[in-house]
């Protein structure tokens, strides 16, 4: 007897949606730029700030509230890691004492605090402050998944206006025409044409420049965060958030290699991109500062009133 052949259902995944979503955001900047009489070489980075501003400036605030109500935590946190250590040790040390008083009763299901050794102290003492920490942030609203918010708007928003002035330039195949004309005659300098690339690639050294100063101020700011109240890091061993500043750094260099090919227009975009970012920070480390300790940006001793004297040197 044949077998019937099996009915296998089948998804096809298409990307047409959001590509027709994408086109009628490229019609709405070129209709906005034919309006506003602007050129493109200062459109673009108007155009990069009100986006920004708008969209994920407010999200950069909130996300450095909660990193800020956060780190207002961690002198609490931080603080438990003796005490429970000491309390695992105790409870080892009362199980083994009641095994010496009464050695022919044992209980009838093992604990975790029988038979504590020093390296189970330890792994047992993370998991409950780590356990104490959670139930802290969600207690006061500062979770950390809340802080995914920002990366999830931001890096679309960056790859779709990449995809609309990608459009605009003709930047699909060598030798398309751009679609907007206007690209071709309102640039700046040596550099009228911004539907070509720089071919004295200034603007990528100048990508580079801000994205490099944008990463490692960043990276500095959150180095800062380990440090112990006596200006010293919690352990000098590679972690993670170092890994990933290496590929960071990388990552800046392989953009550089893209924008030397890239049209002058999207280069342009992803430089007031990162120079925005840069302000940012930069504001945000004066104004609403992340460390709870004295290590902080922008100390000037001025703050301080005649006659103070400071107890801690920074």
């Amino acid at each position: 007897m044949a077998r019937k052949p099996h009915n296998f259902q089948t998804r096809n995944f298409t990307m047409e949606p959001i590509i027709a979503i994408l086109d009628q955001g490229t019609m709405y900047i070129e209709m906005i730029h034919s309006m506003s009489g602007i050129p493109w070489w200062g459109f673009i980075p108007l155009l990069t700030i009100a986006l920004r501003s708008v969209i994920t400036l407010p999200l950069a605030i909130i996300q450095r509230k909660g990193f800020q109500k956060q780190n207002s935590f961690r002198p609490i946190i931080n603080a438990l890691s003796p005490v429970l250590k000491i309390k695992l040790a105790a409870k080892g040390q009362e199980s083994q004492l009641a095994r010496k008083l009464n050695p022919n009763k044992s209980p009838p299901i093992k604990s975790e605090t029988e038979g504590l050794t020093g390296d189970k102290i330890m792994i047992l003492a993370s998991k409950e402050k780590f356990r104490r920490q959670r139930k802290i942030f969600k207690e006061n609203g500062c979770q950390s998944w809340k802080f995914m918010l920002l990366p999830a708007v931001q890096i679309p928003l960056w790859v779709s206006i990449s995809y609309m002035l990608r459009t605009l330039t003709g930047w699909s195949a060598l030798g398309t025409r751009p679609i907007d004309p206007t690209l071709t005659t309102e640039g700046l300098g040596y550099l009228t044409d911004l539907a070509v690339s720089d071919p004295y690639f200034v603007l990528p050294v100048i990508l580079g420049i801000f994205a490099l100063a944008n990463a490692e101020w960043n990276f500095a700011t959150a180095d800062l965060m380990k440090l112990t109240t006596r200006g010293v890091r919690n352990s000098l061993r590679p972690t993670a958030f170092d890994m990933i500043m290496t590929m960071s750094r990388g990552s800046i260099i392989f953009l550089m290699a893209m924008s030397t090919q890239a049209p002058a227009a999207l280069v342009l975009y992803w430089i007031s991109s990162n120079c925005f970012s840069l302000c940012q920070n930069l504001l945000m480390d004066k104004f609403i500062p992340v460390r709870y300790t004295p290590y902080r940006r922008f100390y000037s001793t001025k703050r301080l009133s005649r006659g103070a004297v400071a107890l801690i040197d920074y």
